[in-house]
């Protein structure tokens, strides 16, 4: 009778070619998680073939589905669909409540995390001093509140996402969504938070704040897409080699006297419109190396910009807008007298 090897239980089961190997667990007593009961509804009973695949069964109908769905690879299986002809390994996947939390999320968002090519623009405040020290707490809420607010509007009217902030620094990802032109559309969000961020220290000037100053780095490359929450898997971050390097790209800003550099993979998508002052060779070491030397000061686009992400706008004029929030908070502001 084939054998199955089963990690993280480190045992050794035997199971009948006529059964799955889910039914091969439970018969062994090994508490394999199945939630819709083993109809290849879930996927709870995913697992991952170590070893022998090519004595695995032919996926049926259904777990092709669900495969299809989650982006599965092929050594990912559902045991309860799976039977084996010879000696396998496998790993169970999903073991605890935590576990399945993480697969509701992805069977929501149609993902397992697999390779995904993006485009990542990194934004950052830099500044002589750093910007906490120069500004009262107040001030900081104010000026940062505005900053986020207005370059997330730009971001997402582009089609990004951002799912990254640390101080004064935001990373977005364009291509979550599958729109075109994913490296133009960044390199455009890009152009237009560099105008947004010149209104913005005008008005800043007007209210005796220091100015801001934005540099940003733009890159296109392949990264892994991981859900942070599971409740919310329409958030997630990107891992990999392409988000060192926009960081790298960013910070090359400050050692050139620039504001926004692409990459000569963006460039690459984008030099028919590109308007480009200069380019610079990186010095890079590791991975990267010999792969993407040569940065470009972009300073314009020719051409129309991509069209925007229409979502819902708060249109509402201003004095309707105070008497609302006069009306959600006056019974608070009345509890707190």
């Amino acid at each position: 009778m084939p054998q199955i090897t089963c990690l993280p239980d480190n045992q050794f089961i035997e199971v009948e070619k006529s059964e799955t190997i889910l039914e091969a667990l439970l018969t062994n007593e090994i508490p394999h998680t199945h939630v819709c009961g083993g109809n290849a509804y879930c996927s709870t009973c995913r697992i991952m073939i170590l070893d022998g695949i090519q004595h695995c069964s032919t996926p049926t109908s259904a777990e092709k589905i669900l495969a299809k769905k989650l982006d599965f690879p092929v050594h990912v299986r559902l045991a309860c669909q799976t039977k084996v002809s010879g000696d396998v390994a496998i790993r169970r996947m999903v073991l605890d409540n935590d576990d399945i939390d993480i697969v509701e999320g992805q069977l929501s968002k149609d993902s397992i995390g697999n390779e995904k090519t993006v485009a990542i623009l990194f934004a950052a405040i830099r500044g002589a001093t750093n910007f906490d020290e120069v500004n009262f707490p107040y001030d900081i809420v104010y000026i940062m509140s505005r900053y986020f607010h207005g370059i997330n509007k730009v971001i997402s009217q582009y089609g990004g996402v951002t799912n990254n902030y640390m101080g004064g620094w935001v990373m977005a990802v364009f291509g979550i969504d599958n729109y075109e032109a994913i490296a133009e559309r960044a390199v455009w969000a890009g152009l237009e938070i560099q105008e947004f961020v010149k209104e913005l220290n005008a008005r800043l000037q007007q209210l005796s704040y220091s100015p801001l100053k934005v540099n940003i780095g733009i890159h296109y490359g392949s990264v892994v897409l991981v859900s942070v929450d599971p409740s919310k898997p329409e958030v997630v971050t990107p891992l990999g080699d392409a988000v060192n390097f926009v960081s790298r790209i960013e910070n090359m800003n400050k050692k050139l006297g620039s504001e926004l550099l692409i990459s000569e993979a963006v460039y690459d998508r984008v030099k028919e419109k590109a308007k480009i002052n200069r380019s610079y060779s990186m010095d890079l070491s590791g991975k990267d190396g010999g792969h993407y030397k040569v940065v470009y000061e972009l300073v314009g686009m020719n051409g129309d910009a991509p069209s925007k992400v229409v979502k819902m706008e708060n249109n509402m004029p201003i004095k309707n807008r105070i008497f609302s929030f006069v009306q959600k908070f006056a019974g608070s502001w009345g509890r707190s007298k």
